[in-house]
């Protein structure tokens, strides 16, 4: 009876470990079974939806960022334009002589050693000094030459041929005069900056290619040459006074005009108008004046948009000649 009891006591163990294993739910031994295979794939999508996460987070970190910096650039523009210096610039003509000596005196420092180049090619130029061996042509000198040359050529086809004709023949006249104002001034600022880049990139180019050049005064450069340099400077110069000394005042007599003819009651019927049939303005002497003032200094700057327009195209019949593909 005693060694009855010890064997049941010592298998007692043993007993309740197959009892719980028994009262064990099945759907618990299953999901105990599968914990390794499932942990990967929670693993892989955690992995996707925090990765998505931190691009949103990314991109608009971003947006914000650009937003806020044309804010900033937005308020300082707005304060400088409410400062007395400003105005200065904006109301005076002495700025204008300022800028036309900055840009002149850049071209003069980039044509100088050619200006005090030697004058005599034969005897006199194997006297000489050496010239330095001038460094290969930068592939950056490239870009900025032939990008400026194509978007200043471009420019003036779109705005000459298709937007302004485009416009005037669509729109009311005091519709495509506030329009006219905003494109008139950026144009010419456009086109006197790419044309001073095409100018200087297209000397230090041939300074690059000929280095006999780099120590010779320009009266003695190919005959080819001199004219690129000539349309080059002409195209920048005419766009240059454009933009200073013709461009503000035409506006000024553009906004009078539309005031005059604003209380007559006219300026949104489409194409010219000279106000011929209207009584108000046929006995206004003021109004005659500024509308002649007007077209004046408006024909003047066509004739010489078109005079940059047809320097543009020699120096296109230049590469013309010379690009092969």
């Amino acid at each position: 009876m005693c060694c009855c009891l010890e064997r049941l006591h010592d298998t007692s163990p043993l007993l309740q470990a197959k009892a719980s294993t028994r009262m064990m739910p099945p759907r618990k031994l299953a999901t105990v079974g599968c914990e390794d295979e499932q942990t990967p794939v929670v693993v892989k999508r955690s992995a996707a939806m925090a990765g998505d996460g931190l691009h949103q987070d990314l991109l608009q970190k971003a947006t914000r960022a650009t937003r806020a910096s044309f804010h900033y650039l937005r308020n300082q523009s707005t304060r400088f334009q409410r400062s007395p210096l400003y105005k200065i610039l904006t109301g005076t003509t002495q700025p204008s002589h300022a800028i036309s000596a900055i840009v002149l005196s850049l071209v003069v420092v980039a044509l100088w050693p050619n200006l005090l180049g030697s004058a005599e090619e034969g005897s006199s130029a194997k006297c000489a000094p050496p010239v330095p061996a001038v460094r290969a042509s930068s592939i950056f000198t490239q870009i900025a030459y032939l990008g400026s040359f194509a978007i200043h050529f471009g420019a003036q086809i779109w705005m000459t041929f298709v937007s302004g004709l485009a416009l005037y023949f669509s729109l009311p006249r005091h519709t495509f005069g506030l329009i006219q104002e905003v494109l008139f001034p950026k144009y010419f600022t456009l086109g006197t900056g790419l044309s001073t880049v095409s100018l200087l990139s297209f000397v230090e180019l041939r300074r690059s290619s000929r280095p006999e050049l780099a120590g010779r005064n320009l009266a003695h450069w190919d005959t080819g040459d001199l004219v690129q340099i000539v349309a080059l400077g002409a195209t920048a110069s005419l766009e240059l006074i454009v933009r200073l000394y013709l461009a503000p005042p035409m506006l000024r007599l553009m906004h009078e005009k539309h005031r005059i003819e604003a209380q007559a009651s006219v300026g949104q019927e489409v194409g010219q108008f000279a106000g011929d049939g209207n009584g108000r303005l046929e006995r206004s002497r003021h109004y005659k004046v500024t509308h002649k003032k007007f077209r004046q200094i408006h024909m003047t700057i066509a004739m010489m948009n078109m005079v940059t327009l047809s320097c543009t195209c020699v120096h296109l019949l230049y590469l013309a000649t010379r690009v092969s593909v």
